[in-house]
C-alpha cells in the first residue's frame, strides 16, 4: 500500500501493517442518537515519516500536506459561508461538481424561509445553505465522486495525523456584477450622485443591471471609481481592466444595446479620471464616444433613446467646457446638442440645471462660444480670419445682449417650504455666476487685447461672481461646486487677498466633500497665473496664456496624446 494511501479502518496503521489478509470493511455503526449520515473523512500520515505529502490516488490535486506530528488530534471543521467545510489550510475547490439538484445558497438574512439555528441538523447550521438539501445528498455527491470508495468507519485515531478533506464550495456569483453587487449598490446608492448638481431619475453615471451577461467593461468601470471614494488598492487594477474589456467590445461588439453600455463606461472613465486632475486626455473619451454614435447612425437612432439622450447631453457639455478653456475645435458637432434637447423636450428624465448646474438657455450660449472662441483665437494670430472675425462680432453681441438680460425663474414650489426655498436660493446663485462668468469670459477672450488696461468692469463683474458662489450652502448639496469654472474665471481676475483666499479654501472644500481632485487642481493653476501677474504685471497676463503654456508643455511631454483641462 503507497505511503499516504487513504484507508478507512480503525486502529490501522502503516507500522503494523499485517501480512496480506483480506480484511473484510464493516458498515459504520452510529451510536445511539447520532445522525447516520454525518461524517468525517481522513487522510493518514505514519508517526516519524518523512513522508512529504499524501498520495492522491484520483491524481485530482485535492490533498494539502500536514507535516507529521506526535500524537495530533483531529481538528474541528471550519465552518464556511459557502456552505462546506475545510481545514484552513485546505485550498479552495471549484463546485462544479456538486449536484444540480440541490438548490444554490441562501442568504439568511434575506429569505425567511430558512430556519433558525436550535432548529436545524449540524450541517444545516452552515450558514448559506438551504435545510431543503439534505445532508447526504450535500456530503456524498460532493466528496465520493473524487473518492470513488464507499463511506469509512473512523473510531480509533490514535497515533495518526489527520486532515479533512476539502469539499467544493457552493457557487457563489452567477457573473461580475454579482460577485461586487454591494459595492455596486453602494455606488448608485451614494458615489453616482456625486459629480450632479442634484439627483436625477436618468443619471448617467449611474450602474445599469439587468441586461444577460452583463458587460465586464462597465462593471469594472464602476468598481474602479467606487475604488476611488473607498481609497481601495483595487482600483487601478478595475481600471485597466475595465479599459482593456472596452477596447476588445468596441472592435467585435455590433449590438445597439453594448452601445450604450460603452457609452456608460467612457462616461465612468470620464469621472474617474476628473477624480484625478482637472487636467487628462479628455478628447480621447469624447472621440471614442463619437465613433460609437455614429457607428449606429448618429441621431437618428440615439434619439430614440432616453438613455442614449442624456449620455450625449453630458459628453456634448464637457466637450464644450473643455474647448471653452482651450480656445479649440469641439469634438462633437452642434447638431448633436440640438438633437439631445429636442428629444429632452419635456425634461421629464433630466435637465442641464440638475446635471451640470447650468441652466438650458446658459448650456447653449456655452455651446456657441465654445464655437466661437477658436476662431477668435486663429484671428489673434493671423490675418486671414478677419472677415470671420468681422461676422462673428454681430454674434457676440447678441450673446452679450442675451445674458443680460437672462433672468432666473423660480419653480412654483420654491416658496411651500424653507428647504425648498433654500434650494432656489442656491440654483439662482449657482446659474448667476454662470450667467457673470459667461459675460466675463466675453469681456477677456472677444473684447480684451493683451497689453491694455483691464476695465474695471472686468474686476467688478469677477467679485459678483465669487459673491454668488460664496452665497450657496456649503453643507447641504453642493451646488455650487458646479461651478468652478466661472470661479476659475473670476479667481483670475481678483488681486483682494482677503478673496483669494477664500476661493482657495472653497476649492480645497470641495475636493474634500467629493473627493473629485479636479477641484484640488484649479488651486496651483490660479497661484500660477496670480504669480505671473505679479511679475509681468496685472494687464500684461490673463489665464489663457497661462492655459496655452501648459498645453503646449503637456504636448512636449506627453505626445501623441493631447491633454486638456476640464472644469466641469
Amino acid at each position: 500500500m503507497p505511503k499516504g494511501q487513504l484507508h478507512w479502518q480503525p486502529g490501522f496503521s502503516l507500522t503494523r501493517k499485517p501480512a496480506k489478509k483480506a480484511i473484510a470493511r464493516r458498515k459504520a455503526v452510529p451510536a445511539k442518537g447520532a445522525n447516520p449520515r454525518q461524517y468525517e473523512f481522513i487522510c493518514e500520515y505514519p508517526v516519524g515519516s518523512d513522508t512529504q505529502g499524501p498520495v492522491n490516488p484520483t491524481g485530482s490535486g485535492i490533498f494539502t500536506t500536514i507535516p507529521p506530528q506526535e500524537d495530533v488530534p483531529i481538528a474541528p471543521a471550519t465552518y464556511r459561508r459557502a456552505g462546506s467545510y475545510k481545514s484552513q489550510t485546505s485550498p479552495e475547490v471549484d463546485s462544479a461538481s456538486l449536484s444540480p439538484n440541490c438548490p444554490s445558497p441562501r442568504n439568511p438574512k434575506n429569505d425567511t424561509s430558512v430556519l433558525e439555528d436550535s432548529e436545524r441538523t449540524p450541517l444545516e447550521r452552515i450558514d448559506g445553505w438551504p435545510p431543503d438539501c439534505a445532508e447526504d445528498t450535500i456530503q456524498e455527491r460532493a466528496v465520493l465522486p473524487w473518492l470513488g470508495s464507499t463511506i469509512p468507519d473512523l473510531t480509533n485515531t490514535r497515533g495518526h495525523n489527520y486532515m479533512y478533506l476539502p469539499t467544493p464550495s457552493a457557487i457563489l456569483y452567477n457573473n461580475i456584477g454579482h460577485r461586487f453587487q454591494p459595492v455596486l449598490d453602494r455606488y448608485n446608492e451614494e458615489f453616482c450622485k456625486i459629480p450632479l448638481t442634484l439627483d436625477l431619475q436618468a443619471n448617467p453615471f449611474q450602474y445599469h443591471k439587468g441586461v444577460q451577461p452583463e458587460p465586464p467593461f462597465l462593471t469594472h468601470a464602476a468598481m474602479a471609481l467606487a475604488g476611488h471614494h473607498v481609497e481601495s488598492s483595487s482600483t487601478e487594477h478595475h481600471r485597466g481592466a475595465a479599459l482593456q474589456l472596452l477596447r476588445e467590445g468596441l472592435i467585435t461588439s455590433r449590438n445597439l444595446t453594448n452601445t450604450y453600455y460603452m457609452l456608460d463606461t467612457i462616461i465612468i472613465l470620464f469621472s474617474l479620471d476628473e477624480t484625478q486632475s482637472a487636467l487628462g486626455n479628455w478628447r480621447v473619451h469624447l472621440q471614442g464616444a463619437l465613433t460609437l454614435l455614429e457607428a449606429c447612425g448618429g441621431p437618428r437612432l440615439w434619439t430614440e433613446s432616453p438613455r442614449a439622450v442624456v449620455q450625449v447631453g453630458l459628453m456634448t457639455w464637457w466637450d464644450a467646457i473643455i474647448s471653452l478653456v482651450a480656445r479649440e475645435e469641439c469634438v462633437f458637432p452642434y447638431s448633436y446638442f440640438e438633437a439631445a434637447v429636442a428629444a429632452n423636450s419635456d425634461e421629464r428624465g433630466w435637465d442641464y440645471f440638475r446635471l451640470c448646474g447650468c441652466p438650458l438657455p446658459l448650456v447653449g450660449i456655452v455651446m456657441r462660444l465654445a464655437r466661437l472662441s477658436p476662431e477668435k483665437r486663429k484671428s489673434s494670430s493671423s490675418v486671414q480670419y478677419d472677415d470671420l472675425n468681422d461676422d462673428d462680432d454681430d454674434v457676440i453681441i447678441e450673446i452679450e445682449n442675451s445674458l443680460e438680460s437672462w433672468q432666473h425663474v423660480s419653480p412654483p414650489m420654491a416658496d411651500q417650504d424653507e428647504a425648498s426655498m433654500h434650494q432656489d436660493m442656491d440654483s439662482m446663485h449657482c446659474a448667476e455666476a454662470w450667467r457673470h462668468g459667461l459675460l466675463l469670459y466675453v469681456q477677456r477672450v472677444f473684447r480684451w487685447e493683451p497689453g491694455r488696461r483691464v476695465p474695471m468692469s472686468t474686476v467688478r463683474r469677477a467679485r459678483v461672481i465669487a459673491d454668488h458662489v460664496f452665497a450657496c450652502r456649503e453643507d447641504s448639496n453642493m451646488v455650487a461646486k458646479q461651478a468652478l469654472l466661472p470661479l476659475f474665471f473670476a479667481g483670475c481676475e481678483l488681486r483682494d487677498e482677503s478673496t483669494r483666499g477664500r476661493i482657495l479654501r472653497l476649492c480645497s472644500l470641495w475636493d474634500n466633500a467629493t473627493r473629485y481632485h479636479m477641484f484640488d487642481s484649479t488651486v496651483p493653476l490660479l497661484k500660477e497665473v496670480w504669480a505671473t501677474q505679479e511679475l509681468k504685471g496685472f494687464d500684461n497676463v490673463w489665464w489663457g496664456q497661462i492655459v496655452d503654456r501648459m498645453h503646449v508643455a503637456e504636448e512636449v511631454r506627453c505626445q501623441p496624446l493631447q491633454r486638456r483641462l476640464c472644469f466641469g
